[in-house]
C-alpha cells in the first residue's frame, strides 16, 4: 500500500487514516494501477463515500484537500476532542459503519426504543426471568431495530472511546469501541448507548461518542460531564436493576466481602432477590468502594461466557444480517468482517 505506487490509497493515508482503515475500507478488486483508471476511480469513491463518509468529489479530483461529508453535529461525552481531522474520522467512519450495518440488516419492523427503561426492564423479565442479563440487553437492541456492533478497526488511535451511538435518519446503532472483558461492563455500556437513543439525545445530533472518565488516556483536564450522561447512566441502571441509582457498597449486606471468591458467592445469592444480574453487583460494588481488584477478581468467579463480550456482540451481529443478494451485498458484508470480525 505504498503511496508512491497507489496514489489514490496515499490520500487516505495522508489524511489520517489508519493503513488497517484503508485497507479495510477498498474495494477488494481495487489494484494500485487503478489509480489511473477514472471508472475505477469514481466506483471506489462511492464506495468510501458509502463505508468513510467522505465526499467523492474530493475523491476524484487530486487538486483539492480530501473531505468528509457533513455529518452534523456531535456530542463528546465525558472527553474533550479539538475540531480537526481526527474529530472528522473519528465520527464520519462511527457513521459509515453504522449505514452499512443497518443496509444489511434483514428487512423487519423498527421500534421506537422506550422511554420508559421500566417499561422495557418488565418486557426482558417477563415471568420466569430472574434478572436481566448481557443477552437480553442485545436481544433487546436488535428487537428494536438498534444494530450492535464491536469494532476491531479505528481510523485513528481512539483515546478512551467506550462506544458511540449514531443516528441516520431515524434509525440508530451502537458501536462499542472497548472490549471490557467483563460481560457486566460491557452490559452497562451499551445499555448507556441504548439510553442515549430512548432519551432522545441523538435529536438534533448525528453521534455521541462516550468515553470512561476513569480510562487514563483521558486527561483530567479532558473530562467533561453533562446532564444527558446522568439520564443515560439512570436509564441503564432502572433497565438492569429497576432503581436509576443503584450501589453495592461493603456494608450493604451483612456477610464480609473479605475475599472474591465470597463477594462473588454474595453477589449470587443476592440477585434473586433484587433481581439484578450478579456480575453487575460486583461491578456495582468496585464503583462504589473504589476495590476494582477484588471486584474484578470476583466476577472471574461468576458464570461467564468463554468467548470475550465483544466476540459474543459480532457472532449476534453475523446471525442477524440477511444474506446477500448481490455483489453489492458481498462488499458490505466484506467490510463489516474487516472492521467488526468474529
Amino acid at each position: 500500500m505504498a503511496r508512491t505506487v497507489d496514489p489514490f490509497v496515499g490520500r487516505l493515508l495522508d489524511l489520517g487514516l489508519s493503513e488497517e482503515l484503508v485497507s479495510a475500507a477498498m474495494p477488494d478488486w481495487w489494484e494500485p494501477t487503478d489509480s489511473a483508471s477514472n471508472s475505477a476511480r469514481t466506483l471506489a469513491s462511492l464506495l468510501l463515500a458509502r463505508r468513510l463518509s467522505l465526499d467523492p468529489r474530493t475523491l476524484l479530483n487530486d487538486n483539492v484537500p480530501l473531505g468528509f461529508l457533513h455529518t452534523g453535529p456531535t456530542k463528546f461525552n465525558h472527553m474533550r476532542l479539538a475540531d480537526g481531522l481526527r474529530k472528522q474520522a473519528l465520527v464520519a467512519y462511527a457513521q459509515g459503519v453504522g449505514r452499512v450495518a443497518l443496509g444489511a440488516m434483514s428487512a423487519g419492523a423498527v421500534y421506537d426504543v422506550p422511554h420508559d427503561p421500566l417499561e422495557l426492564r418488565a418486557d426482558l423479565l417477563g415471568s420466569d426471568n430472574a434478572f436481566v442479563s448481557f443477552g437480553d440487553v442485545l436481544a433487546a437492541c436488535w428487537s428494536l431495530g438498534v444494530p450492535v456492533l464491536h469494532l476491531r478497526v479505528f481510523p485513528s488511535t481512539t483515546k478512551g472511546v467506550t462506544a458511540i451511538a449514531v443516528r441516520l435518519g431515524q434509525r440508530h446503532a451502537i458501536l462499542v469501541a472497548r472490549e471490557t472483558g467483563v460481560e457486566a461492563q460491557y452490559m452497562f455500556n451499551v445499555a448507556h448507548e441504548l439510553g442515549h437513543i430512548a432519551l432522545g439525545h441523538l435529536k438534533n445530533v448525528s453521534a455521541i461518542v462516550d468515553a470512561d472518565p476513569l480510562d487514563p488516556a483521558n486527561g483530567v483536564d479532558e473530562l467533561i460531564d453533562d446532564d444527558e450522561e446522568v439520564a443515560a447512566d439512570e436509564y441503564a441502571q432502572s433497565l438492569l436493576t429497576g432503581k436509576p441509582s443503584f450501589s453495592v457498597g461493603r456494608d450493604a449486606f451483612s456477610s464480609s466481602y473479605g475475599s472474591a471468591t465470597e463477594l462473588a458467592r454474595i453477589a449470587l445469592y443476592a440477585s434473586r432477590s433484587l433481581r439484578v444480574d450478579p456480575g453487575h453487583i460486583v461491578m456495582s460494588f468496585g464503583f462504589t468502594t473504589s476495590d476494582w481488584a477484588l471486584a474484578m477478581a470476583a466476577a472471574k468467579h461468576l458464570p461467564q461466557q468463554k468467548d470475550a463480550p465483544g466476540r459474543l456482540v459480532n457472532r449476534v451481529l453475523w446471525g442477524q444480517l440477511q444474506p446477500s443478494r448481490s455483489q453489492a451485498d458481498e462488499q458490505a458484508r466484506a467490510y463489516l468482517e474487516a472492521v467488526a470480525p468474529l
